[in-house]
Order: structure tokens, then sequence, then C-alpha cells
């Protein structure tokens, strides 16, 4: 209080007298100021603890999400590599079929010639079979008729 006495005197070249009421409005305001500054800093450590609290919970939800986390790409992994087998066994499969569609096409292939040579023999067969009869009628009637004739 004696500075600000003093530098008030150089600066505006007044003397400047506390007296007992003042010096108690100065100490009721200086009261009232450090009320003020104590309820802030309350307000602050509050809102600290408040942020704190905040950051642990978020801290432990970060470890628990990291811990599930591991779990499911070991999960995941292993799911990707049956996956992987599957398709491997898949693709095994579909060479095997593929090999024996071919397999098929060619033996398809060989049974429509077959069956196209025999439908030919078949119809040459017919062809000669109906060129035959006649003869064979003609024999067959020429035989039995000799056959009771000569009785």
């Amino acid at each position: 209080m004696n500075r600000a006495t003093v530098e008030y005197k150089t600066r505006e070249r007044r003397c400047v007298y506390t007296t007992p009421k003042s010096y108690l409005e100065l100490v009721k305001l200086f009261k009232s100021l450090l009320a003020a500054s104590r309820k802030e800093s309350a307000q602050a450590v509050s809102r600290l603890d408040s942020g704190l609290k905040k950051l642990r919970e978020t801290t432990e939800s970060v470890s628990q999400l990291n811990h599930d986390l591991k779990h499911m790409l070991e999960d995941a992994a292993i799911k990707k590599e049956k996956a992987e087998q599957i398709a491997e066994t898949v693709s095994r499969e579909k060479a095997i079929a593929e090999v024996e569609t071919a397999n098929a096409q060619v033996e398809k292939d060989q049974v429509a010639k077959i069956a196209k040579d025999v439908g030919k023999k078949q119809r040459d067969t017919e062809a000669d079979l109906a060129k035959a009869e006649p003869a064979v009628e003609a024999a067959m009637q020429v035989g039995w008729q000799h056959h009771f004739c000569s009785r």
C-alpha cells in the first residue's frame, strides 16, 4: 500500500492518506476479490477434475476397444485362413470338374460319332434287307414249292 501511495504522489503530485474507513473499505474490496478468485479457482479445479475423470474413462474405453480389436483381428485372420483354404479346395475341385467336363465332352463326341456310324450302318443294313427280302421270299417260295412238289 505504501508503494502505491508513493507512486501516486510522484505521478499526480498529490498526497494520499489512508484513513481507517478507507482502509476498511480496501480490506473489504480485497476480501471480495479474494473470494471471487477462490471461487474461480475452485471452478477451474472442478472442471479439471471432471476433465481428468473423463480422460481416465476414455483411456479405459480405448484400452478395452484395443483389446476387443486385437481379438477381432485374430478371429478375422483365422476366418481369412479358413476362407483361403476353402477357396483353394474349390479351385482344385473346379479344376477337377473342368477336366471331368472335358472328358465327358470327348466321350459325348465319341458316343455321338458311334451313334452316327451305327445309324448309318442301320440304314445301310435296312436298305440291304429291304433289297434282299424280295429275293429271300422268292427263294422261300421256290424252296417250299420244291419241298412240297418233290414229295
